[in-house]
């Protein structure tokens, strides 16, 4: 076992969650246009049924309203298009559950296959959002209603309209700032990216470097979208497309400067700049803090670093339009619907897993519940639903007990609020106020925010029957809420524990091929479109294998050792794929002979074999490449990160499947 001299110390790993994170309260700013437009959205349709008389009617569309709580980060066309599938979706199954209701196997069928559906689509086209959560509540709600083929159509058309209300609503910003998704993705870019200047050379560095790589990805989609090929010429999008070019280049800079252990330190009050940056992009009115000028730095890396800083400032101010010209090359390749889905449905895909998972443990919790013929039972499957957003062991128990405690503080508020006996406009009042307050509070904790969703269902349940006594209502959710979170529970042990975990060695492995392929396409002198390509990849690989990383700590408090000895071998590829990727940028510098591209080859394929087979790496010739001279010390680190893997385990290692 060989230790080499001078190999880069093994940065901190993220800390593993705790069964006490369900009730850390997080700070984040409050969403208030979430807030202000989920009440607009839910609260309208049933006032106006409300004052028409109907308020069975208003209470119908107002679950097409919940459409409003798809809206994300995306950019208005984006948006346009996913809450009219979202509208649409949400119709059809209120319509299926109508259509079911009179058929328990049906209803029990159709619930699992919604919530895996549902679960698929979302993560196959990575859209934000609460995911089956509301397909499974609408598709409930259809269910419990009085078996009617001829309301049907009328039902529907209700939801449908809601939905299309709730589109209006969330398209409201558009007439105000046409931008302002994209010029929100661009100014976290630059927040993250000055977090991330701030961490070199401190444990947070690996953190905050990947938080910056995420927000660069999403500020990128955001601006360079296929959907925005058609206004390439136009000035704003001109601005915002230059800026996040910069921002791209800066982090490059910055990795240089991490891997350079020659380099001075970032000049004092970068990282302020760059917060400058984003706080005026979305307030032009503030003043920007004027970053230092670069001509006297005699770092390379960090003279470079400020250059872009400066010239982003520029285009900020809006003094250098000349940037902001769009390349073709730049943009993303097209859209494919087949590629997308072919690697959705990988055998060796988390989504894969988890769809099924989700599935089938809603489609048990609704047989469950109606062999028993409890009271209300599509409160089981959908609380099923909402605890298996967790997606692993400790996540679901972070639901389930988040889930249950606010339920039981929920009541409380519910029976009050029933005791009052409200009627017609004070309803929607009501309804209006708590999904106001359940949307801003949502992200901060999710037990908060089920203090106040247990009344809101109680207040509609009791509204569409009045005959019923509250302390029925009060009793039945929180019996079905506890089944329900039992039946979630059981599920994620049972069923892909491990689906993280045992993905790990190999999803390692190839990344470690992959930077081969990039390191081989770089020396090789290949065509700039063909590193362009490796390089994209290497980017969305590394990402994925943190994610990866990340859902294995948390699949269970007994295996988080086992999970946690990959971090040294994790850091270590991830400083490669940084370097590789920086390199990338000036590839025809960095030609070398053939002899050296072969050994660069043979050495990554010999460290990807270690790893997907959990074995320790043999002595192997670490190659040494003039033009990219730290890559000999991180090369050595992976060498010696494997070993460290193996030292540190103390358990049979985690097969890989």
């Amino acid at each position: 076992m060989h230790t080499y001299p001078g190999v880069r110390a093994v940065h901190k790993g993220p800390a593993p969650g705790t069964v006490r994170d369900a009730f850390r309260i997080r700070r984040m700013p409050l969403q208030w246009f979430r807030g202000i437009g989920s009440a607009v959205a839910a609260g309208v349709p049933t006032l106006i049924g409300a004052l028409t008389g109907h308020l069975d009617y208003g209470l119908c569309a107002s679950i097409g309203g919940f459409a409003f709580l798809y809206v994300g980060s995306e950019t208005y066309r984006q948006r346009a298009i996913k809450l009219a599938c979202v509208a649409l979706g949400l119709s059809l199954t209120f319509g299926l559950g109508s259509l079911s209701a009179a058929t328990p196997w049906l209803m029990v069928l159709l619930f699992g296959l919604i919530g895996a559906l549902a679960v698929f689509g979302f993560g196959a086209f990575q859209m934000a959002g609460p995911s089956a959560m509301f397909f499974i509540l609408t598709f409930s709600v259809g269910t419990s209603l009085p078996y009617d083929l001829h309301a049907l159509p009328l039902r529907t058309l209700l939801v449908l309209t809601g939905g299309a209300f709730a589109w209006m609503v969330g398209m409201s910003g558009w007439l105000l700032r046409p931008h302002g998704p994209e010029t929100k993705a661009v100014a976290g870019a630059y927040r993250s990216l000055a977090a991330f200047v701030d961490a070199i050379g401190t444990d947070l560095y690996p953190e905050k470097r990947y938080q910056a790589a995420v927000q660069l990805r999403a500020a990128d989609a955001a601006v360079s979208g296929g959907e925005l090929r058609w206004r390439r010429n136009y000035g704003p999008t001109l601005r915002l497309m230059a800026l996040t070019r910069k921002a791209n280049e800066m982090f490059m800079a910055a990795v240089e400067i991490s891997l350079d252990r020659q380099a001075a330190k970032v000049p004092e009050g970068t990282a302020a700049s760059l917060l400058s940056i984003a706080d005026r992009l979305q307030h032009p009115q503030q003043e920007m803090l004027q970053p230092k000028a670069a001509a006297d730095i005699p770092n390379g890396h960090v003279r470079r670093l400020s250059g872009l800083l400066n010239e982003a400032a520029a285009i900020c101010l809006g003094e250098d339009a000349g940037r902001g010209t769009a390349e073709e090359g730049t943009l993303p390749p097209s859209f494919s619907l087949r590629r997308l889905l072919s690697g959705a449905l990988n055998p060796h895909s988390a989504l894969l897993h988890t769809s099924l998972r989700y599935g089938i443990m809603i489609a048990v919790a609704a047989a469950v519940a109606y062999s028993l013929d409890l009271n209300r039972s599509y409160w089981v499957p959908l609380s099923c639903t909402a605890v298996m957003l967790g997606t692993t062991v400790l996540g679901t128990a972070h639901r389930a007990i988040q889930r249950t405690a606010g339920t039981v503080v929920g009541l409380f508020l519910g029976a009050f609020i029933l005791s009052l006996r409200p009627e017609g406009i004070y309803i929607a009042l009501i309804m209006a106020v708590l999904q106001f307050i359940i949307e801003l509070i949502y992200l901060r904790n999710y037990a908060l925010a089920v203090i106040f969703i247990t009344p809101s269902s109680l207040l509609i349940a009791e509204s569409s029957h009045p005959d019923m006594a509250v302390s029925f209502f009060i009793s039945a959710r929180l019996t079905d809420i506890l089944i329900g979170s039992a039946i979630g529970i059981i599920g994620m042990l049972l069923l892909w524990r491990r689906a993280s975990s045992s993905k790990l060695p190999r999803a390692l492995a190839g990344v470690i091929r992959m930077e081969g392929k990039l390191l081989e396409s770089i020396l090789s002198s290949s065509p700039s479109s063909r590193v362009t390509a490796w390089t994209n990849e290497l980017e969305t690989a590394l990402n994925r294998l943190r994610l990866l990383y990340d859902g294995a700590l948390a699949e269970s408090v007994g295996r988080r050792n086992q999970a946690s000895s990959w971090w040294p071998a994790l850091d270590a590829v991830q400083h490669i794929g940084y370097a590789l990727i920086t390199a990338a940028g000036n590839a025809q510098s960095h030609a070398a002979p053939d002899e050296a591209s072969s050994d660069c080859s043979l050495f990554f394929e010999q460290m990807a074999q270690a790893a997907e087979q959990q074995l320790t790496p043999e002595p192997a010739n670490i190659p040494a490449l003039s033009s990219i001279p730290v890559l000999q010390h991180e090369l050595a680190g992976l060498h010696e990160a494997l070993q460290i893997r193996d030292r540190t385990t103390q358990s049979p290692a985690i097969k890989s499947s």
